[in-house]
């Protein structure tokens, strides 16, 4: 037997390495900014469940379906879990997990293109690079995506580390070693930011129900990452005299986004028994903010408590935000056509100001889609499962809006029950609209802005 020359293979494979990335960048080139983007959500959840398949990642045996499960809900940042996640992983695997929700909060052409901007010689994006950004997040007219690329990470970075300090100073203070208190701050307040609800506690976070601290920091974290980074970059341009005024976009996202909180607050305290005001307001806003952390028992609440948190898990967060749903912007949009509509107006207005029509287009046809796909998602799991109908009904909308609040049926699904949450989970990170415009292969969306006049679009995002 001749003996193996480890130069000629070592030779061979990193040619072959080579030929497939050149084959894989022929291919993106091939793609629409939204298949793209479509892909690389696909691409990551296999990477995560071929890692986390790993022996080395599972304290227990956790089957493959189980595994793509929790990478898809890491990626999708949703939170959910068919295995009990806090035992189910050791170190490196729940590590693993991180890094996915940090990916897929950031974004993943948000996080590539500040990759490529951070590594590049000329510090500019390809065409490509940009048409599949813009696909990602929607901005404002008066935003750069280059001020918005720089603002989501350096704000995401500060977010998470004062986070991630005051927990500490909280859990240090509480019973735990230093390592202890430090990994648990980390792992939770990226999560928190990326609104993903993956917990190190097998209970969620019902043990700090009345912990202040706790409450507060998560609560806000989850607000931060799920109001947008335009709100941040915004913000920030107006502070550094960049803009004059706040933009019209900004301004609807802080309007929706109280609003929403106040009423879910409200509703929650009234409707359900022996909740105390501080748990109605931070299961509010981490159903709005599709977060999904829980400090109550979300199984036992009424049905009424239920459809309260669908109500706001598919209303969700806002755009080029870390949250999912329907979002805010598309929301006010459908608030608004209807109440000019009641009014008899020819001209939808709110704020005070006019939406322009590609922009109305844009959110009914958003809420539309959203409602077909949960239709869809609620359909097939009452026809794969012998389960109650308003679990499954509230798992698919945690699914949809990315939200991970479960009444505790997930772990009963069976493989193709798992299967059609993981699709579900998949298409609402990606986007109900960008996924259908990936299937169609669509290369454009705003082709109708060319109608309108330059001085009738008026400066919002949806």
């Amino acid at each position: 037997m001749e003996p193996i020359n480890w130069r000629e293979v070592y030779a061979r494979t990193k040619e072959f390495i080579k030929t497939s990335l050149k084959k894989y960048s022929v291919f993106l080139l091939r793609l629409t900014p939204h298949q793209n983007i479509a892909q690389a959500v696909l691409s990551y959840t296999l990477l995560g469940w071929i890692l986390l398949s790993l022996p080395f990642m599972n304290t227990t045996d956790v089957s493959f379906i189980d595994n793509l499960f929790t990478s898809a809900s890491a990626v999708s940042t949703t939170g959910l879990s068919s295995v009990n996640f806090a035992e189910s992983y050791t170190f490196l695997g729940k590590l693993v997990v991180l890094l996915l929700i940090q990916i897929g909060g950031v974004g993943y052409m948000t996080f590539s293109s500040f990759l490529f901007l951070s590594f590049s010689q000329h510090h500019r994006l390809r065409k490509s690079q940009q048409e599949a950004l813009a696909a990602e997040v929607s901005l404002p007219n008066t935003l750069k995506l280059s001020d918005f690329l720089w603002a989501a990470i350096v704000f995401t970075v500060i977010a998470e580390s004062i986070g991630a300090v005051f927990l500490f100073n909280y859990f240090r203070h509480h019973s735990y070693g230093l390592f202890d208190a430090a990994w648990y701050s980390i792992f939770h307040s990226v999560s928190a930011f990326c609104t993903a609800g993956f917990s190190l506690w097998s209970n969620g976070l019902e043990n700090f129900a009345d912990s202040k601290t706790v409450n507060i920091v998560i609560s806000a974290l989850s607000l931060a990452g799920a109001i947008g980074f335009i709100v941040v970059t915004d913000v920030f341009n107006f502070i550094r005299r960049k803009t004059k005024e706040i933009t019209y976009t900004t301004k609807i996202i802080i309007v929706i986004t109280a609003c929403l909180v106040l009423f879910g607050t409200a509703t929650l305290f009234i409707t359900t028994p022996g909740i105390t005001l501080l748990e109605a307001f931070f299961q509010a806003v981490t159903a709005m903010t599709t977060a999904g952390y829980n400090t109550v028992n979300i199984g036992g609440l009424s049905a009424c408590s239920l459809l309260i948190l669908i109500f706001l898990m598919s209303i969700g967060g806002s755009p080029s935000g870390t949250a999912g749903g329907i979002k805010t912007t598309a929301f006010a949009s459908v608030l608004a056509i209807t109440y000019n509509r009641l009014r008899l107006n020819t001209r939808v207005e709110f704020l005070g100001r006019r939406i322009p029509l590609v922009r109305l287009y844009a959110a009914t046809s958003t809420l539309m889609i959203y409602i077909v796909s949960l239709f869809t998602s609620i359909f097939l799991l009452t026809w794969t499962e012998d389960l109650p109908f308003l679990s499954l009904a509230f798992e698919s909308a945690s699914a949809l809006g990315t939200a991970g609040l479960s009444t505790g049926v997930t772990m009963e699904l069976s493989v193709l029950g798992k299967l059609i949450i993981i699709f579900t989970m998949l298409v609402g990170r990606i986007g109900v609209v960008t996924f259908g415009m990936a299937l169609l292969g669509t290369d454009e969306d705003d082709n109708d802005e060319q109608d309108e006049k330059p001085a009738e679009r008026e400066d919002v995002a949806i």
